[in-house]
């Protein structure tokens, strides 16, 4: 491969991870707006989820993408994808009915920390000094996001929400290459872990009573834009980017999308800025940033 071709395919790779940070942080900005419609964060994300696997299983199809997996596929993707990446998204817009979007989705940002903890603790493996580090970091950056000291705490309860964001995710980043899964293309697993994660909202949905007809056509064009950008160009342009340029780099630009939330959560929903939210918010993308060159340096 000429040198040219490959400065080519660096910048269609870095194109593609920034347009995946972007329309990953977009969340707030469509999901906000329905809730204010009286839709429950469950039905909201069972909707989402649908219009996600009608776009994405059309675009598969056409693609002629082979679909079959096995029994083992089909238990992994249910107990780790529909857990992990459904719940992930639930609890995370849960959370915006507590703490400011672009704070919430910051903290919920923390899960690279996570997954080194997990795999000191399940995995053996090796924890370096810079997880120490980050770790020391990602508490201190909590901390300056979620105290003031004139308001107090913010709520618990949302801390708790992003908390489970961040085990959720982190299980299902490592269920996926500890788990079968990892023998499933990456699209068709994609399209899979979105149906399971919408069966599992429809059916908590049904549990808490909570499923109702979206209110309004503008609801139902949010969902659509939260299901096409923060869904499926989301994951779609991910997948690209790791393909084109790796883990790693894709990875040292995802902090773009809590940028995008806090900035959306400024200018959209007059969300509070000060020095202590931005310190706090560099300090947490910091720590990730630590985290991923730690990685980088493992595999060298």
């Amino acid at each position: 491969m000429s040198a040219n071709q490959t400065k080519k395919i660096l910048i269609r790779g870095i194109i593609y991870a920034i347009i995946s940070s972007i329309t990953f942080g977009l969340l707030p900005l469509f999901s906000i707006p329905v809730k204010a419609q009286g839709m429950s964060s469950e039905a909201l994300m069972f909707y989402r989820f649908l219009f996600s696997m009608i776009i994405y299983g059309a675009y598969l199809f056409f693609r002629k993408a082979n679909f079959k997996i096995s029994k083992k596929n089909i238990r992994d993707i249910i107990l780790i994808g529909g857990a992990g990446y459904g719940l992930t998204g639930l609890t995370l817009v849960s959370s915006y009915d507590y703490i400011p979007s672009g704070i919430g989705t910051t903290i919920g940002f923390q899960f690279p920390v996570m997954i080194a903890i997990f795999m000191w603790l399940f995995y053996k493996e090796k924890l370096q000094k810079s997880i120490y580090i980050s770790l020391l970091l990602s508490l201190l950056g909590v901390f300056l996001l979620s105290y003031s000291p004139n308001h107090g705490m913010v709520s618990l309860y949302g801390i708790f929400l992003l908390t489970i964001t961040n085990l959720m995710y982190s299980m299902y980043i490592i269920g996926v290459n500890k788990s079968s899964m990892k023998e499933v293309d990456s699209s068709v697993l994609t399209f899979y872990v979105i149906c399971i994660s919408m069966i599992l909202c429809l059916v908590l949905s049904l549990i808490r009573g909570t499923l109702i007809p979206i209110p309004s056509f503008e609801a139902a064009g949010n969902i659509l834009f939260m299901a096409i950008f923060s869904t499926i160009i989301a994951n779609l342009t991910l997948i690209l980017a790791i393909k084109a340029i790796g883990s790693t780099i894709t990875a040292l630009l995802s902090p773009l999308e809590p940028v995008t939330a806090i900035i959306i959560g400024i200018i959209v929903f007059s969300e509070p800025i000060n020095i202590q939210i931005i310190t706090g918010v560099i300090i947490i993308i910091l720590a990730v940033v630590l985290i991923i060159l730690n990685g980088k340096k493992k595999t060298e």
